[in-house]
């Protein structure tokens, strides 16, 4: 299977994605490839990301894919950059933009971003800079400016905030510093549309050696290092199974059994012997081993969840349900804004414990001390209160 993260550079209804059965998607961003419909054997193309509305892909997270046997191509935008990041870890570069971004021709990240519509169809409003380079390129070329308007076309386009930079601004800067430009210019786009579109055209190489390689699956390189604290929580953060509730986090599925199952002391602490806790007392080697947990790792998950019922499904699912309701009712509620006492209350009156009690009791659960205990009760507060309220 071959996944496209594409969006302002390649839209996604263009013909070039209907040659074959490709996975389309948005631009990608932080926790993307934790996807589980990515498997080992596919290929991935990044082409477009975000930056700004949401944290952009990680470095750690391409690595791992490409150690866990996914191709991954990079062109034109964040891909581009990435490709030239990581060409040394296996993430294969196409076209002229991530090859001016690997020889050092180009190295800010203002020369492929653009401005984005905010209607849903990620038309980009505004012009890359490497696209005016390209144009006043082809124009130097062919005589209709000469090298010094060329330089001053473009330090003048490059001083303008990527997303202000709309035709029209270049349209404006061009009639003042050349107008023989500004003409050239209308006449190449009224003939063609993508005149100088140098990210599609890459994008366009992309998917196509995408298409090629693909006939042959890609294989795990080995010697990548990515297992960092950071890339732990993440890949934790991130793991979803399909669920008959629908898709739910495998991280909030275990965060209900820790806090609303009265046996997960025992779950936990069969999962700390299995990895040989010396023979202590069991509240001491909860407190002092705690094992790098991978909720990636089917075994790992099912180890946790062995108590789980459908009836807990369903309550994660109901209680992720009531948190988007009271988010679109309350412009600005999250779960992570509920007072810390509220919660505290809660666990206490689920565990049976009072308020000193909560510590120990949250070390039992596999969770770090109270702080974290709070943290992962967070999303089920306002449920639970709803449940306790409407059995009154």
């Amino acid at each position: 299977m071959i996944h496209v993260f594409t969006g302002p550079t390649l839209s996604p209804d263009d013909p070039a994605l209907q040659k074959q059965a490709l996975r389309v998607l948005p631009p990608i961003r932080h926790g993307d490839l934790f996807g589980p419909q990515i498997k080992p054997g596919d290929t991935v193309v990044i082409i477009d990301g975000v930056y700004h509305q949401s944290p952009a892909v990680r470095h750690k997270e391409i690595i791992w894919t490409i150690g866990r046997g996914v191709r991954v191509i990079g062109a034109a935008s964040i891909g581009a950059l990435r490709a030239a990041e990581l060409g040394e870890c296996g993430m294969l570069g196409v076209g002229a933009v991530w090859h001016a971004y690997a020889s050092g021709l180009l190295d800010g990240d203002d020369e492929v971003a653009v401005g984005q519509s905010t209607d849903g169809d990620l038309r980009a409003c505004t012009w890359p800079l490497v696209r005016v380079r390209q144009v006043v390129g082809t124009a130097m070329s062919k005589g209709v400016v000469d090298p010094a308007q060329a330089d001053r076309l473009i330090d003048l386009s490059a001083g303008v905030y990527y997303a202000h930079r709309s035709l029209d601004a270049v349209r404006l800067i061009s009639r003042r510093e050349a107008p023989a430009f500004a003409e050239w210019l209308a006449d190449a786009l009224a003939a063609d549309p993508h005149f100088g579109d140098v990210k599609r055209a890459d994008a366009l190489d992309a998917v196509d050696l995408a298409i090629e390689m693909d006939k042959t699956p890609a294989e795990p390189l080995e010697g990548l290092t990515w297992s960092t604290r950071c890339f732990r929580q993440w890949a934790n953060a991130f793991a979803a199974q399909d669920t008959e509730h629908g898709r739910l986090l495998t991280v909030r599925r275990v965060n209900f059994q820790q806090v609303f199952d009265a046996d997960f002391k025992q779950v936990w602490w069969e999962y700390l012997t299995s990895f040989g806790a010396p023979d202590l007392l069991q509240g001491l080697a909860c407190t002092v081993i705690h094992p790098r947990t991978d909720l990636t790792d089917e075994a790992t998950a099912a180890r946790l969840l062995a108590r789980e019922t459908d009836a807990d499904r369903a309550d994660v699912a109901r209680y992720e349900a009531v948190n988007a309701e009271a988010g679109q009712a309350y412009r600005g509620f999250f779960p992570e804004a509920i007072k810390e006492r509220v919660v505290r209350d809660m666990l206490a009156a689920v565990w049976g414990t009072g308020p000193d009690g909560l510590e120990e009791e949250a070390w039992l659960r596999g969770l770090h001390g109270v702080r974290e205990a709070v943290d992962a009760a967070r999303p089920f507060v306002l449920g639970f209160l709803q449940d306790q309220e409407a059995a009154r």
